[in-house]
């Protein structure tokens, strides 16, 4: 009988070990957004400072030209690495350095946003990045 107590909970505890590796591996795959993502319309900012890693929706819901002015201060060298992505396609990706004017065209066909994604923060110095003007054009 102790045996048979012994086998059942080694079976329980490598279930529950299974399904603890499932649900890790679940939860730490990476997720795009879904080329379809709603996009709201409302009112685009045209100022906008990212002081850390994240991520400025722009809800421009129609094909359009985009222009963005955008600043980053530099740390170690190097200035912040912005990404200009709708749903997921990626429409421009770099380094800003300084001012920086970039244009892409849009199609309105998913979720429109800005990110910064490689924060410094080691005083004096501090990695940011500034969304300064924003204008849009028909295509």
């Amino acid at each position: 009988m102790r045996g048979l107590g012994w086998v059942l909970g080694l079976l329980v505890l490598v279930l529950g070990l299974e399904a603890s590796l499932w649900s890790l591996e679940a939860g730490l795959s990476p997720r795009p957004l879904p080329p379809k993502a709603a996009c709201h319309p409302g009112p685009l900012p045209t100022r906008a400072e990212l002081y850390t890693d994240g991520v400025v929706e722009l809800p421009l819901c129609r094909a359009a030209i985009l222009e963005l002015l955008l600043e980053g201060t530099l740390a170690q060298g190097v200035g912040p690495y912005a990404l200009l992505a709708e749903g997921e396609r990626v429409l421009w990706q770099g380094e800003v350095r300084g001012r920086v004017w970039v244009r892409v065209r849009v199609l309105g066909q998913g979720l429109l946003v800005l990110a910064f994604v490689n924060d410094l923060y080691q005083p004096p110095e501090d990695r940011n990045l500034f969304l300064r003007d924003l204008r849009v054009a028909s295509p």
